[in-house]
């Protein structure tokens, strides 16, 4: 396993391989995605990838690598890479039609974080089904604060499912503690689960 972590890079996704970036998160995200975008995994993709086309300037979306294979993916979010994302309705609607993309827009929406200067939000961690328990998540947190200490930033925070406790243990064991917990069963209706925590690790 030792070998295995040394071998694990982390680079700045290239377009060329955003078609195995987002066959990770979709495998990994889908049941929270599909609300959102009506269950039509084809428009969801469709929506997902013009938005990173859209958005690579902001340089917020990493991968993890052994052996020239994607094998896990992390976004990382500040503040300014906020103000410069670029989302368009005309992508939601071509792909969903009106109402569904309104839908989808709205709830995308919701989901951007609100987190001030000095902060590197984590979003969209995710690692290969056949790559796991390598160190590969651990790798790519690491990177994070790396990545935060780098640019200035004081703390690292997410929002994680409260049933999810693989991910919540791996948070808490690399030293992310608990800093709000969320409960809404609207939240419960749209991404499946009702009880959200609030983490954050200062760097």
């Amino acid at each position: 396993m030792e070998n295995k972590y040394n071998n694990i890079s982390i680079e700045n996704l290239k377009s060329e391989d955003i078609d195995e970036y987002l066959k990770i998160e979709l495998n990994a995200f889908y049941g929270k995605l599909k609300f959102i975008f009506s269950n039509r995994k084809k428009a969801a993709y469709n929506i997902i990838k013009f938005e990173i086309c859209e958005n690579f300037d902001t340089n917020r979306y990493f991968n993890a690598m052994i052996d020239n294979k994607i094998v896990g993916i992390i976004e990382l979010v500040t503040k300014e890479m906020i103000a410069k994302y670029k989302r368009s309705f005309t992508n939601y609607f071509e792909n969903l039609g009106f109402f569904r993309a309104l839908k989808a827009y709205f709830l995308t929406f919701l989901d951007i974080p609100r987190i001030d200067n000095k902060t590197i939000y984590i979003d969209n961690v995710a690692v290969d089904i056949n790559s796991r328990r390598k160190g590969i998540a651990k790798k790519m947190l690491s990177f994070a604060e790396e990545f935060g200490k780098k640019n200035g930033k004081k703390s690292l925070k997410l929002w994680v499912a409260g049933k999810n406790k693989n991910a919540y243990n791996l948070y808490e064991s690399f030293g992310f503690n608990q800093l709000a917990l969320r409960s809404s069963p609207i939240a419960e209706r749209y991404f499946g689960y009702r009880d959200w925590v609030y983490m954050e690790k200062e760097i």
